[in-house]
C-alpha cells in the first residue's frame, strides 16, 4: 500500500472525559494529586497515538477532498470496544480557518466505526457506566497546492483503500468478528473477474495485539468466500495482457467495524 504524505493537516486533541459518580455530598470522589497527575500523563500519551491513527484514516476516507472542521465523538466501554460515533461542531479551532463543515462530518465519522485504535487506558474509563468519551476534534486544511505527484499518490492510496473496503464489504462484515487483528489475501481471478486462487492469513493487529485470536474457523470462512468471490465489480479491477487479475491486500478488522453503522450526525455540543 502507498503511503505517500499529503499536505493535509489533521488537528486532533483528545478529550477523554470520564464522569465521576454521583455520590451523597458528604462523600466526595476526588483524586488524588498524584492520581491526577498519572491520568493526565497518560491522556497526553493516547492523545498523540489517536491522532496518528486519525490523521491517516482521515485523509483516506476524506476522498472529496473537502476541508473545514468538526468533533469526531466516540463511545467506548470496558472491554475498549467502540460503541457509539457521532459527530458536532467544534467552537474551539479558528472558525476562519477551520469552520465547521457538516458535509465533511458527515463523510469522516465512517473512520470511528472503520479505525482500530489505541487501547484507552483503564483508569480514564468511568467506572459506574463503564464506558468513556473520546471527544477528537478534527480539522482539514483544502487540498488545493498539490503537485501532480502527490495527486497520483493520493489517488492509489485512495483506490486501495476502496478496494480494501469492497473486500472487507463482500468477505469479513458477513461473518461473526470477535477479535482484532489484520487479514492478508492473495488472490488470483481470470478475465472476467472469477476467483481461481485464494490465500489468506490472520495476524495480531500492531495497535491491539492482545485481542487477537487465531480463529481457524474464521480464517476457514475467509478463504471460502473469497474463492467464491467475483473481483469484476471491485474499483480498478483490471486483468493483465494474459486475462489475470490479481490483487493483495492487508485488511484491519474488529468487532464494531463488523458491526458497522453510520449514525446521523448531531449538531450539540
Amino acid at each position: 500500500m502507498l503511503k505517500p504524505s499529503f499536505p493535509l493537516v489533521l488537528a486532533a486533541l483528545l478529550v477523554a472525559g470520564c464522569q465521576s459518580s454521583t455520590r451523597a455530598p458528604d462523600k466526595p470522589s476526588r483524586l488524588t494529586p498524584a492520581q491526577e497527575k498519572e491520568q493526565a500523563l497518560q491522556r497526553g500519551v493516547y492523545e498523540k497515538l489517536i491522532s496518528k491513527v486519525l490523521a491517516r484514516e482521515a485523509d483516506l476516507a476524506n476522498a472529496q477532498g473537502r476541508n473545514g472542521s468538526f468533533n469526531l465523538v466516540m463511545t467506548v466501554d470496558d472491554k475498549n470496544r467502540i460503541i457509539g460515533c457521532d459527530t458536532q461542531p467544534n467552537t474551539k479551532l479558528d472558525n476562519r480557518i477551520y469552520p465547521y463543515n457538516r458535509t465533511l462530518a458527515t463523510d469522516l465519522v465512517s473512520i470511528c466505526w472503520t479505525a482500530v485504535f489505541p487501547e484507552l487506558p483503564s483508569s480514564l474509563i468511568n467506572s459506574r457506566t463503564r464506558t468513556a468519551k473520546v471527544v477528537a476534534p478534527v480539522a482539514v486544511y483544502p487540498l488545493t497546492g498539490l503537485s501532480a505527484e502527490d495527486r497520483e499518490q493520493r489517488a492509489a492510496a485512495l483506490l486501495d483503500k476502496a478496494q480494501n473496503d469492497f473486500l472487507f464489504k463482500h468477505l469479513l462484515a458477513p461473518l461473526p468478528i470477535d477479535s482484532i487483528g489484520v487479514a492478508t489475501l492473495m488472490m488470483m481471478s481470470d478475465s472476467t473477474g472469477k476467483v481461481l486462487e485464494c490465500a489468506a492469513s490472520l495476524d495480531p493487529h500492531a495497535l491491539r495485539p492482545a485481542e487477537f485470536k487465531q480463529d481457524d474457523t474464521l480464517l476457514a470462512s475467509l478463504v471460502q468466500r473469497c474463492k467464491q468471490m467475483n473481483l469484476s465489480t471491485m474499483p480498478g479491477f483490471e486483468p493483465n495482457a494474459r486475462g489475470i487479475g490479481s490483487a493483495f491486500h492487508r485488511i484491519e478488522y474488529s468487532p464494531w467495524k463488523a458491526g458497522l453503522k453510520t449514525p446521523a450526525t448531531s449538531d450539540s455540543e
